[in-house]
């Protein structure tokens, strides 16, 4: 009986023993280095040119601050495919590499024009790899540039431009939604084209890479926000500006805050008596029908604003003075609206907009006849645009401050 009860504790303790034996995986904090960063390219020898951002830690510490060094390292390497070529990362570096912390994918312009499904499953299919990493397109340069520049805080490159596109969708609504998860509800949805945000880079590139570039008050080199780039299936065919992005996206109702610049009686930018507006909780409202084999958008939309600035003798103590704003704000944005609509329409002639999707949600049988030739209909549809804004304060002041005459 003894010796069946010893048997039994020894089998119970080589049982704990088991689960308590950590992970078979498990890779020491000193061992690895996290990739936050990459850049895809064609190859020059073989199939896919990748660069890696591997952080500097000592670098990147709030707590034990910088010893002077760069915070981040550019390694580069080819390969057949992407995962061929992280696995050869180590032939340059020697800590293991973790994607887990990967903010943004660069694809390169000519790259992209040839289609991205080549290598994104790769990406969507890696468990390592957050759905929400940023995927954009370098647009005028190389991929591999915008992972090269050093900025005065400190920052690196891609936590610098994940943080930028974020404000800048948030303030102005210029560039699309382009995360990892956007991409496959794109290709998967019916009556969209994909649209990935654009970036791209002004200065000397070369002179960035140094940390003398920092010590200096104009930044060496940029990276800036350039629109959107545009796909017809998995290829790129163009790109859209900020401001046709901005349109876009606000009939896509993805824009909630933004602020516009009405330009003077003359109508163009630099016109006297320009007034800029600011926008908040706007939401905009698509119905799609047929006329005949002529598609019809109807979209529609509103939103609650203040008077930013005003270089027109317009009285804003009388509710007039509200109105004609107002409809000077709806006419603008119509406008607006309505030449984006024509470039898209005339110049890529895809449904970036995405009123082939409402059309296959609400009357699925119809647009299943029309899948195959949507984008053929989609550039000779017509657009039936309308807003209503409302303005409701002029922020601390009604009036500008102008100096009455006094006397006769």
């Amino acid at each position: 009986m003894r010796a069946l009860r010893r048997i039994v504790v020894l089998f119970i303790a080589f049982s704990l023993m088991l689960t308590v034996s950590g992970c078979w995986d498990q890779i020491e904090l000193n061992r690895a280095s996290l990739v936050t960063g990459v850049a895809l390219e064609k190859g020059h020898h073989m199939k896919y040119r990748v660069t890696f951002e591997i952080v500097n830690a000592l670098e990147t510490d709030p707590n034990k601050g910088g010893k002077g060094g760069t915070p981040t390292a550019i390694y580069t390497k080819e390969g057949n495919s992407i995962a061929e070529a992280v696995s050869r990362l180590n032939e340059s570096q020697e800590r293991y590499p973790i994607l887990a912390h990967i903010r943004v994918i660069i694809i390169d312009e000519k790259l992209a024009r040839e289609g991205i499904n080549q290598f994104m499953d790769v990406l969507q299919r890696n468990r390592y790899i957050r759905e929400d990493v940023l995927v954009l397109v370098g647009k005028g340069a190389p991929a591999s540039d915008f992972l090269k520049t050093v900025y005065a805080r400190g920052q690196y490159a891609t936590y610098k431009i994940q943080t930028q596109v974020e404000t800048y969708r948030q303030v102005y609504g210029g560039i699309p939604r382009s995360h990892l998860y956007d991409i496959a509800q794109a290709i998967l949805s019916e009556g969209r084209a994909l649209m990935l945000g654009a970036v791209t880079i002004t200065g000397d590139v070369e002179k960035s890479e140094s940390l003398d570039a920092i010590k200096t008050i104009h930044p060496v080199a940029i990276v800036k926000l350039s629109g959107a780039a545009v796909f017809r299936g998995d290829k790129l065919i163009g790109f859209l500006t900020n401001d046709q992005t901005r349109m876009v996206m606000l009939a896509s109702d993805y824009v909630n805050n933004s602020l516009f610049s009405l330009p003077g009686p003359g109508g163009k930018p630099t016109s006297p008596g320009a007034i800029a507006v600011q926008f908040y909780h706007m939401h905009s409202r698509v119905k799609v029908g047929m006329n005949g084999d002529q598609p019809v958008f109807r979209l529609h939309v509103e939103g609650d604003g203040k008077i930013t600035s005003i270089d027109r003798d317009i009285k804003l103590t009388t509710i007039k003075g509200y109105e004609k704003l107002e409809q000077l704000t709806s006419e603008y944005i119509n406008g607006e609206m309505q030449e984006t609509f024509r470039y898209v329409q005339n110049e890529l002639g895809v449904d970036v907009f995405g009123f082939g999707q409402h059309y296959y949600r609400f009357h699925f049988r119809k647009y299943k006849s029309l899948a195959k030739e949507w984008d053929d209909l989609f550039k000779k549809a017509k657009l039936e645009a309308s807003s209503d804004f409302t303005l409701r304060r002029p922020d601390l002041k009604t009036q500008k401050v102008v100096k009455e005459n006094i006397g006769p």
